[in-house]
Formats: structure tokens, C-alpha cells, sequence
């Protein structure tokens, strides 16, 4: 709706200029400080999806109880995230998983090849303050199968939150 009349207000305003030889100087002048102005607004202001991206910091956010299960086409992670942030409400955040190849279970991860690493977004919406659950689902591409033990790691490498 709001479009449907900005479209009318608009033709409106170019028809006055067309038909009203009174109206050009004063229609052309205010058109220019109008234009000139949402320039200035639009310039100023970062748009809400960068906004979104930076309301909450990764290290806001807690992990638990996090498990991967492999599956035929990849790997779902799974756990719960709390929300440390005091104002925002977390509404998706964008998860990264390596997939490791250790001799045995007890290799430390850095000594392991990496065999695999996939993104996905998970959408909890937790309040301020609380803690929900969350599912991410992930896509390996060319993903060998582990001579040894498959070993893993996630992180999260961005948020978009809402206030």
C-alpha cells in the first residue's frame, strides 16, 4: 500500500509540474532538497540486514550438549544455543563444520587431516537472555570415508539478530 501511494504522489507532483507554470521553480527546488535529503538519509544510515549482522557477536552465544549424526548426503549438528546478549534476540545464526580423519579417537584434531568443511544456518529465535534448540543441516561435497576415526569441530561465524 505504502508504494501504491508514493507511485500516486509522485504522479501527482509530475503532473503539477507539466500543467502549472507557477509551480516548476518551487516544485523543481523542493523535488532537488527532497531527493537530496533521502540521499543523505540513505547515505548515513547502514541498511537493517548489516545492522542484523552486527547486534550480536558470536562470542555472545554459548554452545551445549552439541552432536553431529552423519547421514547418507552429508551431517546434522544439533544442540542448544543460549543467548548471552541483554537487548537482542538471535534469530539465525550461520554454523561452520570440519570433518577430521584421526588415527584414533584420541588424536588431537590438529594433527588430523581435514577430510570435509560445510556451512549451514540454523534459525533458533532466542530471546535475550534464554536458551532454545537448534538443527543445522550440512552438505559435504567429494566426502571420503574415514580410514580412521572421523573426528569434528564447529564454530559460529555469524549471527543476525532483531531487537
Amino acid at each position: 500500500m505504502p508504494i501504491v501511494v508514493l507511485a500516486l504522489a509522485l504522479a501527482a507532483y509530475a503532473y503539477a509540474l507539466v500543467t502549472e507554470p507557477g509551480f516548476r521553480r518551487w516544485g523543481l527546488i523542493g523535488g532537488a532538497a527532497a531527493g537530496l535529503g533521502l540521499a543523505v538519509y540513505f547515505w548515513q544510515s547502514a541498511p537493517e540486514s548489516s545492522r542484523a549482522e552486527q547486534r550480536i557477536a558470536p562470542e555472545e552465544l554459548t554452545l551445549d550438549q552439541v552432536s553431529l549424526e552423519r547421514s547418507p548426503r552429508g551431517a546434522t549438528l544439533s544442540g542448544r544455543v543460549a543467548n548471552g546478549s541483554p537487548q537482542f534476540r538471535l534469530r539465525e545464526m550461520t554454523l561452520e563444520v570440519r570433518l577430521y580423519d584421526c588415527p584414533t579417537p584420541a588424536t588431537a584434531l590438529a594433527e588430523c587431516p581435514v577430510i570435509g568443511e560445510a556451512s549451514a544456518i540454523a534459525r533458533p529465535d532466542v530471546p535475550p537472555g534464554q536458551l532454545r534448540a537448534f538443527t543445522a543441516h550440512f552438505v559435504f561435497a567429494n566426502l571420503p570415508e574415514p580410514v580412521g576415526s572421523l573426528g569434528w569441530d564447529s564454530r559460529i561465524s555469524g549471527t543476525r539478530a532483531t531487537e
